[in-house]
């Protein structure tokens, strides 16, 4: 039966392949030309077996339907559906694989989201468009389903996970390239880098842009610790390119804030050691007079500005009154149970038009928690908050060595970039795809109990800072071990 479904998967797979290839040929040359690329460093990547040929297809697919070509928006608009259906259907014709063992957290993180994707299609029974509900509702099922298989049937195998990721990051890493190739020959490329025009590249807006760039980094970091290879790490620069030109503060920030988690985690020792590598290139930069060079340029001015000018009187962008007026519209209507699963267009039209829900001038509203609230009401409360808790316990429990530090600068970073977007539940696009599956085989592979290994490793990070400290104050520790000295010639 494995057969039989790896065969059926691969035979629709090629067929939506080369579908979609010809439409990019059509229309968008340079997307037909990364298509192409990827599928030829997958077959030259070593364990791609068919699953993943399908999981590089479904990445594709969701990739081509964030995009700002129509043609590719209308071409994977359901087959995108079906690609993720079609590996649920795979996984459960693989043999059940999962460990004696399972943490308890991670059977609250399936439930949880099984039960917010139940909750989402039921709501269709009172939203105010109903069918848009429904169809957005099964696809969020659909996901799901994908994160249980995947715990149950083919993630307990660590390095099974690994090179699942890896697939996913090598389809981001070509789309942002191929970003870069549009924006070079579209000119627009050269207009982020010489004018205030932000980059999109390939995708329908620069934030999204900013998000996949800003999943794209830390995975490919995962990737890096895992194989000990430097070729992983190629990935990682022209998505830290794309991530300044598309000038998302709130993207650039989490992947901040995300790296400097990773820091802390690691210990004192590591802190200081980073920050005076920081300084030392600063003060070389500035010696060799590279820092006014960069400061001046057009793209770093218009950088800078949306850190510091207050466009509308507001450094958000105004996205403290859409929270304010969808917290009023949620909360004066329908506190219980929100307005419907996926509502949130139409929603704010019909509010636009009518007098009655007071609010006009509202459009999105930047932030996936209140969506939710606005959405599904105090209703969706108790899933989120377990979802969040269990994410939580991978940002401070996971253990930051190999591969899992990769992963828990992913769950920080996503966290972090939902409170001013709104893509943490929004099937159509890449990002709940990789942030809840990471999030599940983080949690899948979470030690029970405090790794000792870390714990030996910060120790030893901090180790001559703690013996310095025992120095001067006159405390000297005759029992432990010393570390050997070079002797003098």
């Amino acid at each position: 039966m494995g057969n039989r479904m790896g065969q059926l998967g691969l035979l629709v797979g090629a067929t939506c392949l080369v579908v979609v290839t010809t439409i990019a040929a059509i229309t968008v040359p340079l997307v037909a030309t990364g298509l192409v690329a990827l599928v030829l460093l997958l077959a030259f990547s070593r364990r791609v077996d068919g699953w993943r040929w399908m999981l590089a297809l479904t990445m594709g697919l969701l990739v081509c339907a964030s995009s700002n070509v129509p043609t590719l928006v209308e071409a994977s608009f359901y087959p995108r559906y079906a690609a993720v259906a079609g590996l649920v259907l795979w996984g459960l014709c693989l043999p059940a694989r999962t460990p004696a063992g399972t943490d308890l957290w991670t059977r609250v993180f399936v439930v949880a989201l099984w039960a917010m994707a139940g909750l989402a299609t039921v709501s269709f029974a009172w939203s105010v468009v109903p069918m848009e509900t429904l169809q957005r509702g099964v696809a969020l099922l659909l996901l799901a389903a994908l994160v249980h298989v995947l715990i149950r049937r083919r993630w307990p195998d660590r390095a099974v996970m690994m090179a699942d990721l890896r697939v996913v990051y090598l389809v981001l890493t070509a789309s942002i390239v191929v970003s870069l190739g549009i924006g070079f020959a579209d000119g627009t490329l050269v207009a982020a880098t010489s004018s205030v025009t932000r980059f999109q590249g390939l995708y329908n807006n620069p934030n999204m842009l900013g998000i996949v760039c800003a999943l794209t980094i830390p995975l490919g970091w995962a990737v890096y610790r895992q194989s000990r290879r430097h070729v992983a790490l190629l990935g990682m620069v022209p998505a830290a390119a794309s991530l300044l030109l598309s000038q998302s503060r709130t993207a650039l920030i989490a992947v901040l804030v995300g790296a400097l988690w990773l820091v802390l985690r690691y210990g004192l020792g590591r802190m200081v050691r980073l920050a005076a590598g920081m300084t030392a290139l600063l003060l070389v930069a500035h010696l060799l007079n590279l820092l006014p060079t960069i400061f001046a340029a057009p793209w770093m001015r218009q950088f800078v500005l949306r850190f510091t000018d207050p466009t509308g009187g507001d450094l958000s962008n105004g996205r403290t009154q859409m929270w304010q007026a969808t917290i009023d519209l949620w909360w004066q209507n329908r506190p219980t149970l929100g307005f419907g699963y996926a509502s949130r267009n139409h929603l704010f039209e019909l509010a636009s038009a009518d007098e009655f829900f007071g609010t006009a001038g509202v459009s999105v509203v930047h932030n996936s928690y209140l969506q939710l609230l606005l959405e599904l009401g105090l209703a969706a409360v108790v899933p989120l908050v377990l979802l969040l808790v269990a994410a939580g316990r991978v940002v401070l429990r996971a253990p930051v060595r190999r591969a899992d530090a990769g992963l828990v600068w992913l769950v920080v970073t996503g966290l972090l970039i939902q409170v001013t977007e709104s893509a943490m539940f929004g099937t159509g696009q890449t990002y709940p795809y990789v942030f809840w599956t990471v999030v599940a085989a983080a949690l899948l592979h979470l030690p029970k109990k405090r790794d000792p290994v870390d714990r030996d490793a910060a120790a030893r990070a901090d180790r001559p800072h703690a013996e310095a400290r025992q120095q001067g104050a006159g405390v000297f520790d005759d029992s432990a071990p010393r570390r050997p000295t070079a002797v003098l010639r």
